[in-house]
């Protein structure tokens, strides 16, 4: 929900004491700027939040491994020394009809990299917590990286303002970005404005797009670009 809030730490984009309203969104690609003028559209089909954990090393038979999602453990004795065999058994393990991950979670793997993915799609699945334990199994676990970012069916996703865009709806501002955001390679998180009054100049539009290409439909927005003072 859009809250209200003060001005402080957006100084450099903020351009009057207008109380800002301002929410988190998704950003759907690309590296965007604080300052960058932002428009939207719904998703109809949603996304399964997915991370994953690359193991390395030599595995030792015998030895064990658990893999924890959100607290549900479920433990592996290894069977061989191969690497991508034994990360492939682990998977199965968290496949497993009586393992309690299963119905809420799904492995898959690439080589040696562990993948969970969320078995719902939206948000939640983002805040999924993976621990793994590899006592003396010879492996080594890396970090935990986020794979997919998890959105619901029906959300509403943002991206830089475009007047030449084929999506209608991204041809009209809906709000302005206050922090960066790098959206390159999956959906992220950012802080965005709803309404307030920005200083122009650093309001940051598409190639071709500029300030008065939509200074009217700002303001119908509740955006108010002003002069720098």
């Amino acid at each position: 929900m859009p809250t209200a809030s003060s001005n402080n730490g957006y100084t450099n984009i903020v351009g009057g004491d207008f109380p800002l309203v301002t929410d988190r969104v998704l950003i759907k690609t690309g590296n965007l700027k604080a300052g960058t003028v932002l428009g939207s559209y719904g998703v109809s089909a949603g996304t399964k939040a997915k991370k994953s954990v690359t193991f390395s090393g030599t595995p030792v038979a015998t030895k064990k491994v658990t893999v924890a999602v959100d607290g549900l453990e479920v433990e592996y004795t290894i069977s061989s020394t191969t690497l991508n065999t034994e990360v492939a058994a682990i998977a199965s393990a968290i496949n497993d009809a009586d393992s309690p991950l299963k119905g809420k979670f799904t492995a898959t793997t690439s080589s040696a990299k562990l993948l969970i993915e969320c078995d719902t799609k939206g948000r939640e699945g983002n805040s999924m917590e993976i621990v793994v334990t590899v006592g003396d199994s010879g492996l080594t676990a890396g970090t935990v990286t986020e794979e997919v970012y998890g959105v619901g069916e029906g959300e509403e996703l943002f991206q830089i303002v475009d007047s030449d865009s084929a999506t209608s709806s991204l041809q009209n501002p809906v709000a302005v970005l206050l922090e960066d955001a790098d959206a390159s390679s999956d959906v992220v998180a950012a802080v965005a404005a709803f309404r307030g009054e920005f200083v122009g100049s650093k309001l940051i539009f598409d190639t071709g797009d500029s300030l008065s290409t939509f200074k009217l439909k700002l303001r119908k927005a509740g955006l108010y670009p002003k002069a720098a003072v």
